[in-house]
C-alpha cells in the first residue's frame, strides 16, 4: 500500500467533529457568496449561531 493509499484510507475512516462540520459550513457559505457580497465570515458565524440556537460564537 502506498503512502497515498494509506492517507486515503485514513480520510475515509475519519469522523468529522461538530467543530470541523461548522468550519466546513462557514467555508461553503463564504465560497458560494457572490463577488460583490459584503457578507463577512463573522456575520456568517453570527447567523449560524442564531439559526442553530447557540450563543454568539467567540471571535
Amino acid at each position: 500500500m502506498t503512502q497515498l493509499d494509506e492517507l486515503i484510507a485514513r480520510a475515509r475512516e475519519h469522523k468529522m467533529t461538530a467543530s470541523e462540520r461548522r468550519l466546513q459550513r462557514v467555508s461553503l457559505i463564504m465560497g458560494l457568496r457572490g463577488h460583490s457580497s459584503t457578507l463577512t465570515r463573522d456575520k456568517v458565524e453570527e447567523i449560524l449561531d442564531e439559526t442553530e440556537g447557540r450563543e454568539a460564537h467567540a471571535a
